[in-house]
């Protein structure tokens, strides 16, 4: 449904009819990646049974296209009727419906828009549509079957790559869109020895920049397209040749530190200008995808470019070789999320090496 319900008889709204879904969709809150059908932020906005109207056979009313329903739902209750519309045009395989509420004590006459307005947030897990696109906050209880769910669940379609297959053949040169992000583990200390990229851990948000033929997009790690909300990092993006970068978007402060607070009221405000995105890999470069290669030579090629390009709104991350213990020590002193450590020999691996929380700014993380 485009525009929603609504508890006005007098209004009458289109809800597209679709295909079977499983029943652990219904539980389902999360994201689905872009470019996927139905990419975006799925929430769970109300739940319950329904029964056909009394006297009436649902099975006939579907055949007529007059499907007579009474709702038990925590937000909508009450008589609707679900009225099949003509195709507009011949041969269409798609129908579509009208959704009308029925006068009963559960109507809104002149009000109708009122059941959306005032409830925006999850029926399932109370969290508001930002919260789940980032992956934050509470999960969704279950009900359509007992299965519990994760507050980061991504929903595919698509069919997944066979097992150990995560690192791409070396010299591959497929245009890459959106890849799923790598991820760190967390240790209580970082690690020792030669062979480490040490990396302060800005608080912000993680965002890949996809530049094709000149426009450039912005995606979550869950793959959906924020680039409206960062428009000037979008554009300064898409002066870069065809690339897909990987990093932080955050706000700072007075001191240059980053500031989450900050981040968070420049995205509601639209005040955005000054948002900075700070990059630390580079997984493909005019067409070559360069997962494969070792991250020592991906950072390298990522300081020219970023070099090149010139740009305050894109930055390059700096890493340190030596002294992890000393680095992790100063982000704590100054209130920073942490280090990331990582390999400077290792391709870039989708996923999480192994589950863990989220990091806190007394800890540090590697890949």
């Amino acid at each position: 449904m485009t525009r929603g319900p609504s508890l006005d008889p007098a209004e009458r709204r289109l809800a597209v009819e679709v295909e079977d879904h499983p029943l652990d969709y219904g539980d389902f809150e999360g994201v689905i990646p872009a470019g996927e059908y139905g990419g975006g932020s799925v929430l769970l906005w109300d739940r319950g049974y329904w029964t056909p109207e009394p006297g009436t056979d649902p099975h006939e009313g579907l055949t007529k296209g007059d499907l007579k329903i009474v709702l038990e739902g925590e937000r909508l209750r009450g008589g609707f009727v679900l009225v099949r519309m003509k195709p507009d045009k011949p041969g269409a395989k798609r129908n579509n419906w009208l959704l009308i509420k029925h006068r009963d004590d559960w109507a809104r006459p002149g009000d109708g828009e009122a059941v959306i307005a005032d409830n925006t947030a999850s029926v399932a897990s109370g969290r508001k549509m930002a919260a789940i696109a980032a992956g934050e906050g509470a999960p969704p209880k279950p009900f359509m079957t007992a299965r519990t769910a994760a507050a980061d669940a991504v929903w595919s379609t698509k069919a997944r790559p066979a097992a150990g297959r995560k690192t791409p053949p070396k010299g591959a040169r497929a245009s890459l869109g959106f890849v799923e992000p790598q991820l760190c583990k967390l240790v209580d200390r970082p690690p020792a020895g030669p062979g480490w990229a040490h990396e302060v851990k800005f608080d912000g948000y993680r965002l890949q920049a996809v530049v094709r033929d000149g426009a450039a997009r912005l995606l979550t790690r869950k793959g959906l397209d924020w680039s409206a909300r960062f428009p000037e990092i979008a554009k300064a993006a898409a002066r870069l040749p065809d690339v897909v970068l990987d990093g932080e978007a955050v706000a700072l402060d007075a001191d240059g530190s980053p500031d989450f607070a900050a981040l968070q009221a420049a995205l509601s405000e639209e005040k955005t200008a000054d948002l900075v995105l700070f990059a630390f890999d580079l997984l493909s470069l005019k067409g070559e995808d360069l997962r494969a290669k070792p991250l020592s030579e991906r950072k390298a090629a990522l300081k020219i470019l970023l070099q090149n390009l010139d740009d305050p709104r894109l930055r390059y991350v700096e890493h340190f070789e030596t002294s992890a213990q000393a680095l992790l020590e100063s982000a704590c002193r100054l209130s920073l999320e942490g280090i990331v450590s990582k390999r400077l020999d290792a391709p870039y691996r989708s996923g999480r090496a192994t589950p863990g929380p989220r990091p806190s700014a007394a800890r540090a993380m590697r890949w």
